[in-house]
């Protein structure tokens, strides 16, 4: 792990609701938006703030994230090598294999596991070629 934050998610229940409040707090522009059905999520990425990437995420499927919750993601040199030395260490860490609306490989430390702090493992990299156009 490099030990460096890649990003922040939070949990909102609208996007047509948020973003302009982020808008505001954040003092950007627009957001990227993404749409991924085959999960339920719409997501909005403030990606250039002087910062970190802030993530808003609208989730309509079945989730264990709610309105407010946070997500601490991290980011990792190797992905196979990190979850391994987590399961190792006795921590439940699980893969997200890539869908067709988001093409990332992840990790996840999930709510329950995570002492209700849900952790996300994001290769070096790969959000911000995602929110870009173009993850590999």
């Amino acid at each position: 792990m490099t030990g460096q934050l890649d990003h922040i998610g939070i949990f909102v229940e609208s996007l047509e609701k948020a973003i302009p409040f982020y808008q505001t707090v954040i003092g950007q522009g627009a957001p990227v938006i993404k749409e991924v059905p085959e999960l339920g999520l719409r997501l909005a990425f403030f990606h250039r703030q002087g910062g970190l990437p802030v993530e808003l995420v609208e989730a309509s499927g079945k989730s264990e994230m709610r309105h407010g919750d946070v997500v601490v993601a991290l980011e990792v040199d190797d992905l196979e090598a990190e979850i391994a030395r987590l399961k190792a260490a006795g921590i439940k860490a699980y893969h997200q294999k890539p869908t067709k609306n988001l093409p990332l490989h992840r990790g996840w430390i999930t709510k329950g596991d995570g002492h209700g702090t849900i952790v996300e493992l994001c290769p070096k990299g790969e959000v911000e070629r995602f929110v870009l156009g173009g993850a590999r």
